[in-house]
């Protein structure tokens, strides 16, 4: 921890014991000054820095275990008061015994040594000196790091945001889309002229749902907002392809009280029918669920289709792989992406996310 924003070539332990470096001179420095040889004054200021720069490893460490807190931070500073406290006097006890075990070894006297006492309170404010900066810094240290993780995490989710929305817009702005639909409600205007209306509505909401997220960089939106996007896509794609595109929706009521990233389904949806649903003289069925678990949310999108074959097994391409790395990215690990052709045919996309959202940032 101490050494996070070292190069690499740089070893943490190296640059820890590099740090001591100056402290130890400085008892070098002030031993010497009140005439003892060059050998005592060495052993003294190792006895010294010793007992701190042990205890201090656990110091440094103290980051991973007790995370700076977002909110109250009582029970935080209780706990580091009391280990300020614990490690001043473990190492004040650490340097007494090797002032000990100095004169036994080297002097060959078994005799107590004479202290001088008052010694001792100067010792114990030293070392809760250097558990405070030791502390501060690995704690700047460890938010130096989150902010550069959170700097980078933000970065990756712009990008991929961005590529996600792309993709998203040049679906839904695809000149073969646009005048297949457009065609479809011209051949609905003389007919059944409300079921036109209704078509033009539906592709305003769809496009309108996309630029919305677009120009507001949104990273998450209500479930119940991308379940409308995916059904108007789904219309307008009726559409075109008529009978042979065949939907089923199915979601809990209380799964819409998540929260989803937008283009979370469509893309998924999308695949489904291009590749499932367009290329066959039946058609197909294109599945869609949403199931709550604990605190989790399961989205499925399935087909009847010929499904991922061996010979092509990166059939769907960009549009899954960007759903998986953006819930990579947004968040981190908590999130469960499966892609997969089941032995009864089709294929299959299963998310899991935590029902509240992106989680916060945690050390």
């Amino acid at each position: 921890m101490i050494g996070v924003s070292v190069g690499r070539r740089f070893s943490a332990p190296a640059v820890y014991a590099a740090a001591w470096l100056p402290y130890l001179a400085v008892y070098v420095a002030v031993f010497l000054s009140s005439g003892v040889s060059q050998g005592s004054a060495l052993r003294g200021a190792l006895a010294n820095v010793l007992p701190e720069a042990l205890l201090g490893v656990l110091v440094v460490q103290a980051p991973r275990r007790l995370p700076w807190p977002d909110g109250r931070r009582g029970p935080f500073l209780a706990r580091h008061t009391g280990l300020a406290l614990a490690f001043s006097i473990l190492s004040t006890a650490g340097k007494l015994g090797l002032f000990v075990l100095d004169r036994v070894l080297v002097e060959g006297s078994v005799a107590a040594p004479r202290l001088d006492l008052r010694v001792v309170p100067w010792q114990l404010f030293v070392s809760l000196l250097v558990y405070l900066t030791l502390a501060g810094v690995a704690y700047a240290l460890a938010n130096a790091e989150r902010v550069r993780r959170e700097a980078a995490r933000a970065a990756r989710a712009e990008a991929l945001q961005a590529q996600a929305e792309l993709a998203a817009l040049r679906a839904q702005l695809n000149p073969h889309f646009l005048l297949n639909t457009l065609h479809s409600v011209l051949g609905l205007v003389a007919r059944e002229p409300s079921a036109a209306e209704a078509a033009l509505q539906r592709l305003g909401d769809l496009l309108h749902y996309a630029l919305r997220v677009h120009r507001t960089r949104l990273d998450q939106v209500g479930l119940r907002e991308e379940w409308d996007f995916v059904g108007s896509y789904l219309d307008l794609e009726k559409l075109r392809l008529g009978e042979r595109l065949r939907v089923s929706l199915v979601a809990d009521p209380e799964a819409f009280a998540s929260v989803v990233p937008p283009f979370c389904l469509q893309p998924l949806v999308e695949n489904s029918v291009r590749h499932a649903v367009a290329p066959r003289a039946s058609g197909g069925c294109v599945t869609i669920e949403a199931r709550c678990e604990a605190e989790r949310v399961r989205l499925e999108v399935r087909d009847d289709g010929p499904g991922r074959t061996a010979a092509d097994p990166d059939e769907g391409g960009l549009g899954l792989r960007l759903v998986e790395e953006r819930l990579a990215v947004l968040y981190r690990g908590r999130a469960e992406f499966q892609a997969e052709s089941p032995v009864d045919g089709g294929f299959r996309v299963t998310l899991s996310l935590p029902a509240r959202g992106i989680p916060e940032e945690e050390e």
